[in-house]
């Protein structure tokens, strides 16, 4: 009964405490709070804000989800290398006491001359049984090395691409360098054919841009005479990608371009290449040189 009295009591005092003053009261009479809010008028309070920071918290959500997605696969594969890795010592450490025991036994042959061929035999054939076997499991363990680094490399690709919001990869045996993608072939073909081959393969003959560029390329022609997109077929000298050659970069030997006509085949040099020593030269469109493609790397943003 005690309590309910005293609580009774705190309810008083708090309707006590809210009783409007006069002022309060005068504002309640003057004007109705529902005309001067524009709650009461029905206008719902517009969240965008709200809203927008939701679905970017979303989007960085995603993103976390997909990173820690491919860490889990690239920490997989390498625990699938190391453990590999194991397996191979683990082999070649059963192999050498193999070889131990083998050794003990030819000193014991020595004590028991009788029998040394028959036992010589069996040992030659577990031996040889034993090498097979070790040889298998290398082949194996060295096929699941070799696709290692491009899974690797597939998976950091698409790291970078998610990382970088649009910037894809180069392809498998590409080389990236600045904004491009770089092929350098090993073999040889005509001017004409190398282009055709490039544009295969969504690509154009390399255009050079800069100093930078030039040097680049110089380190993977080597000791080659390389073919580019440069050509005045036309009559006048142009790149295969529309790039301004007036004002472009250029590295022209001495001399050159000098047109020269003293091909056996006949005809003037139409075609550019790049010589040994990286500077360009003009020769005979139906020269085989090795060749080099060029493809620009899908940057969405």
């Amino acid at each position: 009964m005690e309590k309910d009295f005293q609580d009774i009591q705190h309810l008083d005092s708090e309707e006590n405490d809210y009783q409007p003053s006069g002022d309060e009261e005068q504002g309640t009479h003057g004007q109705s709070p529902r005309t001067e809010n524009p709650f009461w008028k029905g206008q719902p309070p517009s969240q965008p804000f709200t809203q927008s920071l939701g679905f970017r918290l979303y989007l960085n959500l995603l993103a976390l989800a997909f990173n820690v997605l491919l860490l889990v696969v690239i920490c997989v594969i390498s625990s699938q290398s190391m453990q590999l890795q194991k397996e191979f010592l683990t082999l070649k450490e059963s192999f050498s006491n193999f070889s131990s025991s083998t050794l003990m036994e030819f000193g014991a042959l020595d004590s028991h001359r009788g029998s040394r061929d028959d036992t010589l035999t069996s040992l030659r054939a577990k031996l040889e049984k034993k090498q097979q076997d070790l040889k298998a499991d290398h082949s194996t363990l060295l096929l699941h090395l070799k696709h290692f680094p491009l899974d690797l490399q597939i998976l950091t690709c698409q790291l970078e691409f998610h990382h970088s919001n649009g910037t894809e990869c180069c392809p498998v045996n590409w080389l990236k360098h600045g904004g491009s993608c770089y092929w350098f072939s090993r073999v040889g073909l005509t001017w004409a054919e190398a282009a055709e081959y490039c544009q295969l393969e969504n690509a154009h003959l390399l255009v050079i841009n800069s100093w930078d560029e030039q040097k680049f390329v110089v380190e993977h022609t080597g000791s080659f005479h390389t073919w580019i997109g440069l050509t005045d077929r036309d009559g006048s000298w142009k790149w295969v990608d529309g790039t301004e050659y007036t004002s472009n970069f250029k590295n022209w030997g001495f001399s050159q371009p000098d047109n020269w006509q003293g091909h056996e085949q006949g005809g003037s040099e139409d075609c550019a290449e790049i010589l040994s020593d990286g500077h360009w030269n003009d020769n005979f469109c139906q020269q085989v040189n090795r060749w080099a493609c060029e493809k620009r790397r899908n940057i969405t943003h």
